[in-house]
């Protein structure tokens, strides 16, 4: 007997067991910063800027010496240096174009600033009072010239100016020229507005510091004018000025800047023939003739300079002075005063 075949049993099928696969790695969420906001426009004006270390002295005001300082520095330095000077540029000897405009500028600058002192001191109240109409005479002859025996024009004007406008309470101010035809001279600056009007929001004192800037730059261009047309007629001046200043507004204050020494192509005043009272009588008649009284009767006049060339010969200036007080006082109708005479 043969042993029976045992029956084939098929093998249990197994599930493959899948590949392991690595996790991805993921980088980590950053909190979001919420962003700065730009600041554009007027913002930026308001925002307060940051300084650090101790707070900046005021700056120095610049002078012709440190120009000229600089300028020097620059020329050592390139000396020293074996710099040798770009094609077609001449070594610095002298002062720079922008230099020179700016030392053209420093005698309306100084003016200015003295200006800008005396309104910064000023009060409230007497501010508010800035109503008088006033007037400027500058003298451009060769009498007023600096040094020899010239008054020196230039330096009674920036002396006087300044208080004249302070303390005559000056709310505008007009300019004359005393040349060889005052009332025809084509030296001319317009009238100023010192106590110019504003609202509420404004800065009253910034504004009429810059009416007095203006004010001193206009007398220091009509001086500069008036020099360069000669001759001196004072009496065509007077009335100029006369004309001039704004009527109905209060009595008018005139600062005359002048020798008073007339001589046009007309009249000369010559002291040896005016020393009696009838021979002063009959060049006061000559003098107006044809011309007129001036317009300024009832006028405050302020004289500066007067007959300083007859200052040392009181025998001159006698009849000088009485010649010009019988036109001022006695034909003019005017007030003269003394404040600002030297």
């Amino acid at each position: 007997m043969t042993r029976p075949t045992p029956a084939v049993v098929p093998a249990r099928m197994t599930r493959p067991t899948p590949a392991v696969v690595p996790a991805r790695m993921t980088r980590p969420t950053l909190p979001l910063v919420p962003a700065r906001p730009v600041t554009t426009g007027s913002a930026l004006a308001s925002a307060r800027p940051v300084t650090t270390g101790p707070a900046l002295a005021p700056a120095r005001p610049v002078t012709t010496g440190d120009v000229q300082q600089t300028v020097n520095l620059r020329t050592n330095t390139e000396k020293a240096m074996n710099v040798p000077h770009p094609p077609g540029r001449p070594p610095v000897t002298g002062l720079p174009r922008r230099y020179r405009r700016f030392l053209r500028a420093v005698p309306a600058l100084a003016l200015a600033a003295s200006l800008a002192a005396v309104t910064g001191c000023s009060s409230s109240a007497e501010a508010d009072d800035l109503r008088t109409p006033c007037g400027l005479v500058v003298d451009g002859s060769g009498s007023g010239a600096a040094g020899g025996r010239g008054f020196d024009a230039e330096a009674k004007l920036k002396a006087t100016l300044i208080p004249f406008l302070t303390e005559r309470h000056c709310g505008t101010l007009s300019f004359a020229p005393v040349t060889r035809s005052s009332q025809t001279s084509s030296c001319r600056v317009g009238d100023v507005d010192l106590n110019p009007p504003g609202d509420e929001m404004s800065d009253r004192d910034s504004m009429r510091r810059s009416a007095r800037l203006r004010a001193a730059q206009g007398a220091l261009a009509m001086l500069k004018c008036a020099r360069t047309q000669g001759g001196s007629d004072v009496i065509g001046a007077l009335a100029r000025i006369g004309d001039a200043v704004p009527s109905g507004k209060g009595t008018p204050s005139l600062l005359v800047v002048s020798d008073f020494e007339q001589a046009d192509k007309e009249f000369t005043l010559r002291v040896r023939e005016i020393a009696t009272e009838e021979s002063r009588e009959r060049a006061v008649d000559t003098l107006l003739g044809d011309r007129g009284v001036p317009g300024i009767a009832g006028m405050d006049v302020y004289p500066v300079g007067y007959g300083m060339s007859h200052d040392a010969k009181p025998s001159e200036y006698r009849p000088f002075d009485a010649f010009w007080s019988e036109i001022l006082t006695g034909r003019a109708k005017a007030h003269v005063h003394d404040d600002y005479r030297k």
